[in-house]
């Protein structure tokens, strides 16, 4: 994987919440560089990533139809990112996932994923959006870093906003992000939780 916010994120967690780690960051050497990850004074995790600056393109042939709405416009990173006016247009999304699978692999050479966003101010946030994965083998992810890596410095530049609230809304659950642009590093932040523990046996 070029990039996995989840696994760098899981590891972290385990390794200071379970494994008694205490130093004041966690290096992980990837295919993206050096990814590190360092606790807050208040709990929250700090991941710091590569930011992934998107250039505006024209809105793909197809793609208003896979998601059954118009958005007001079209950018390009490692991914498609749909930008629509209303986190009310995002949350009412059930796109075509094999048509936008189709679509964004065709128009960023890469996987077929789609992140689709809002500035997020009539709900308290600066941003809120959904990431569709049908690329990655996942219909709908609920908390992405990797989008954010795309989120952050796009909407940062648009908001006049070193600093945005971000809010993953996948649907019954979703996922608090804050992200904070440095130069060409993103650094998302927000909380982990343990929600299984066991033992595997490996012969």
């Amino acid at each position: 994987m070029p990039l996995c916010g989840h696994a760098t994120l899981a590891s972290a967690h385990a390794l200071y919440a379970h494994l008694g780690f205490d130093g004041p960051e966690i290096g992980f050497e990837t295919k993206s560089g050096r990814l590190t990850v360092r606790r807050l004074a208040d709990g929250r995790l700090e991941m710091d990533f590569p930011a992934q600056p998107p250039r505006e393109v024209a809105i793909p042939e197809g793609l208003v139809d896979a998601l059954g709405a118009t958005p007001q416009q079209v950018v390009a990173g490692p991914y498609l990112m749909a930008i629509f006016g209303t986190p009310a247009e995002v949350k009412a999304l059930a796109p075509d996932l094999a048509r936008v699978n189709e679509i964004s692999g065709g128009a960023t050479g890469g996987r077929g994923n789609l992140v689709c966003a809002a500035p997020g101010a009539s709900e308290g946030f600066d941003v809120v959006s959904r990431f569709f994965a049908p690329g990655s083998g996942i219909p709908e992810d609920p908390a992405t870093g990797s989008a954010h890596c795309i989120i952050a410095p796009w909407f940062s530049r648009v908001l006049g906003k070193a600093e945005l609230a971000c809010f993953q809304a996948y649907p019954g659950r979703g996922a608090h992000i804050t992200t904070r642009l440095e130069g060409d590093r993103v650094k998302l932040i927000g909380r982990a939780r343990t929600v299984i523990d066991g033992t595997f046996f490996l012969d």
